[in-house]
């Protein structure tokens, strides 16, 4: 555990000003972590803008930076999230962005701070992290430690679970992200995929980027049918999608995502994108003047070597059927048998995937074994 001598001084950081002490903070925590990958800066100061970030047409948030002698030693964010609290009607408020070195007194002071503010908001319990919602990064890495994230998902240090426990937060749940190597999948995937074909007249469609706004607005529609009733949910908002929207827009093809049909409707989804931390890794947060060329020669060339699975859903009438199970495996096979066949992936996650939801867990299992990487959301009364 660090320990300088010296006190801890938590300010709040007005990153519309200057991003620069939240943005410095992982770089001093994960200064010697092989498998850290250094988010885009440019990006990640828009993802915390009131100007650029749609988390802010429904919600608000305080930054805060952790220094001891006048160096980063850890960050939080602390934040309302008026549609989670108009669903749920739980009075909790969040943390997210919890990056913290080996110093409890720091972690406390940080998870601290940020009741305090919540308090201010009229709620009375905490839960996170959430970065800044469920539809975004979630949780604390508890185990997996071995290996870099996927894209969109956080990396963490072996302490800072029991960080955040030692300040009184307790377990609400965790979260699996699975691996499979596209070229190993067992004989009884083939099994289901094959079952799943018959029921009903069963058709898989690509994406079809020339109608790409009516495709994003089918795809959210499916994935807030499908997941209405899961742990945490809060559909997408307007601002949401057009987020998603611009973003995938650059770098998406048709063959990266999937509708399954039946009988000429649309029941389910399956998107898989290039793992960007694969390709982002060595550009040390910096896009520019030179890593933009590198990061967009990389994705029209799809010499990629990793992949996501970050969308997934079948409509709730057939999810939650006994042929739900075998109609999410023929929508990821086909997505990894191309991966296999036109991509040699080293490896495709599939993520993330809520523990007390079996028959996604049971699915994540049957194609690749036990969870590559655990992340755990914690909650306590404030």
């Amino acid at each position: 555990m660090s320990n300088s001598g010296q006190s801890v001084r938590i300010s709040r950081v007005d990153v519309e000003k200057s991003a620069d002490d939240w943005l410095a903070v992982p770089f001093a925590v994960y200064a010697n972590d092989p498998n850290w990958v250094p988010q885009l800066n440019l990006l990640e100061k828009q993802r915390i803008s009131k100007k650029h970030a749609p988390f802010f047409t429904f919600g608000e948030a305080a930054f805060f930076a952790a220094l001891r002698s006048g160096k980063p030693v850890g960050r939080i964010t602390a934040h309302v999230n008026r549609r989670h609290l108009e669903r749920h009607r739980d009075n909790t408020g969040h943390f997210g962005f919890f990056d913290c070195a080996d110093d409890r007194e720091a972690a406390r002071a940080l998870v601290e701070t940020a009741a305090d503010w919540l308090k201010t908001q009229g709620l009375t319990r905490m839960m996170g992290p959430l970065s800044f919602s469920v539809n975004e990064e979630c949780g604390c890495l508890v185990s997996g430690f071995d290996s870099r994230p996927a894209m969109l998902m956080p990396h963490g240090k072996p302490w800072m679970g029991p960080l955040l426990e030692s300040t009184g937060l307790a377990k609400e749940i965790d979260l699996y992200a699975y691996r499979t190597t596209p070229r190993r999948l067992p004989p009884r995937i083939e099994q289901l995929a094959a079952r799943a074909e018959r029921f009903g007249k069963t058709q898989l469609r690509n994406f079809d980027m020339r109608r790409y706004r009516a495709e994003i607005d089918l795809l959210v529609e499916i994935y807030n049918d499908a997941w209405s009733d899961a742990w945490g949910f809060v559909p997408f908002s307007t601002a949401e999608i057009d987020s998603l929207a611009k973003e995938l827009r650059p770098f998406f093809r048709n063959e990266y995502g999937r509708f399954l049909m039946i009988d000429g409707k649309e029941v389910g989804f399956a998107v898989a994108l290039p793992d960007l931390n694969g390709i982002i890794a060595p550009f040390r947060g910096r896009l520019f003047p030179f890593n933009w060329a590198k990061l967009i020669w990389t994705l029209k060339r799809e010499t990629w070597r990793t992949a996501r699975i970050p969308f997934l859903g079948i409509r709730r009438a057939w999810r939650t059927t006994p042929r739900g199970s075998a109609l999410v495996i023929l929508l990821v096979k086909s997505l990894v048998i191309q991966a296999s066949t036109r991509y040699q992936l080293d490896w495709a996650e599939y993520s993330w995937i809520r523990e007390n939801d079996s028959r996604m867990v049971a699915l994540g299992e049957a194609i690749a074994g036990p969870p590559a990487k655990t992340y755990r959301i914690y909650a306590k009364p404030i």
